[in-house]
């Protein structure tokens, strides 16, 4: 789209340059104003031509333009999801093995996996014991 912008540019630029020229030189070889003012006239008609030219062909590329960007923007969101899904689906995955290791573990040693557990949930109990005098003592202070 830009090329055509620039393009456009030139191609009107060079009209009105072309135009400029031509009213000079009539100007110059020439006393009558009515021949002035004709070629004005014809230097603005081909000029507004140019421009409404100009005008029809940015119409017509910007809808294509946004047509693109929004198969693009499509492209990708689909991209993203997709991924999003195989991550989701390899973590469900993940999970589902360590679930079964954990299950296969306390099986076969019931002591052991017992014991982690009252472990971890001692742990946990002091984390939260911990966090919540924290609190307390920082609220009785102010």
């Amino acid at each position: 789209m830009n090329n055509d912008n620039q393009n456009f540019a030139k191609e009107s630029q060079q009209i009105v340059d072309h135009s400029v020229e031509k009213v000079t030189q009539m100007t110059a070889h020439t006393a009558d104003k009515a021949d002035v003012t004709d070629a004005a006239r014809d230097a603005a008609a081909k000029a507004e031509k140019s421009i409404q030219g100009g005008v029809d062909q940015l119409r017509e590329a910007v809808p294509a333009q946004l047509s693109r960007a929004a198969h693009q923007a499509e492209d990708l969101a689909r991209t993203g999801i997709e991924k999003a899904r195989a991550a989701g689906q390899s973590m469900a995955s993940q999970a589902s093995h360590l679930r079964d290791q954990t299950t296969s573990y306390a099986r076969e040693e019931p002591t052991k996996a017992l014991l982690m557990a009252v472990a971890a949930g001692a742990f946990a109990t002091l984390l939260i014991g911990w966090a919540t005098r924290g609190n307390g003592h920082s609220h009785s202070r102010h």
